[in-house]
């Protein structure tokens, strides 16, 4: 940053009128001063250009004869200009021509900081466009990828849900292959097409019963299951129940204690809420699993 007394200081040594015990020190700070050198180079250029303006004519020669007669006239009364005279004719020149060249130098420096923001805002500019094509397909590519993640998810969801399916086909397979059918044939003279089917799953130890045709039970009375296990001295129960007015039920059902073997099942009329042990002679239905008679 050059200061008012620099560019003062400037001004006076381009014309040669700084003082000579500032002269030594004004020229070392120029030499270090990039700014400083910088102006007094532009001041000495101002300074050419001004005396290259002044228009140069020629005089007439009835001027140059008149000119000539009065120097003559006024010859020996010629004084000669004192040093600091000729300082103060000089120094409003000079002033003149400093101040040019420092306002020539001043807008010199002036369009240089213009142009550099110029430049500054055109390289501004097209960052914010490059920045902008960057965001456009940063987005397009995030886009890109979610619709992509969304057709896995999908992809996904639908592999999972086939592969439920094919669990659950492979459980029902397995359920089936491990289900023990046995159907329970009438032991009413009245009513020879009830009948029963017991799908009993050994591992589970449960299992499904259909019954069709019973009769309709009156009050204070139920139907009651038994499983008949060889290794068992006694059937086992596995629950009461009742059917609709058609004679119809479908129950599932799990006995009371763990079971080895269901050789047979049997269902017989008992009291409301069942019995420890099946009334023989009210058994209604009884039939084995395959291979049993």
């Amino acid at each position: 940053m050059i200061s008012e007394s620099q560019e003062e200081q400037a001004s006076l040594y381009v014309f040669g009128l700084l003082p000579e015990n500032e002269n030594a020190a004004f020229e070392a700070e120029v030499s270090r001063n990039a700014e400083l050198s910088e102006l007094v180079a532009s001041l000495s250029d101002a300074s050419v250009e001004l005396a290259r303006s002044i228009p140069m004519s020629d005089l007439s020669p009835q001027v140059r004869v008149r000119l000539l007669e009065s120097v003559l006239r006024i010859k020996g009364n010629v004084v000669p200009m004192r040093a600091e005279n000729r300082i103060k004719f000089i120094i409003p020149w000079a002033a003149a021509a400093c101040l040019a060249g420092l306002l020539y130098w001043q807008s010199d420096r002036a369009g240089l900081e213009k142009a550099a923001l110029q430049s500054s805002i055109v390289n501004r500019e097209a960052e914010l466009v490059s920045s902008r094509e960057e965001i456009s397909t940063l987005e397009a590519k995030a886009a890109a990828r979610q619709r992509e993640f969304a057709e896995q998810l999908a992809a996904a969801e639908a592999a999972r849900v086939d592969l439920l399916a094919q669990i659950d086909t492979l459980e029902q397979k397995d359920i089936l292959a491990q289900t023990q059918i046995a159907v329970l044939g009438s032991q009413l003279k009245d009513r020879p097409q009830a009948v029963a089917v017991s799908l009993w799953n050994q591992e589970r130890q449960d299992g499904l019963l259909v019954v069709e045709n019973l009769p309709v039970l009156e009050a204070g009375k139920d139907y009651q299951l038994w499983v008949l296990d060889p290794s068992i001295a006694a059937p086992v129960s596995a629950g009461v129940f009742k059917v609709d007015a058609e004679g119809k039920v479908r129950i599932t059902f799990k006995p009371d204690q763990a079971i080895a073997n269901a050789a047979k099942f049997a269902v017989s009329l008992e009291k409301e809420g069942g019995v420890l042990s099946p009334t023989m002679d009210q058994i209604v239905v009884i039939g084995g699993t395959a291979g049993e008679g």
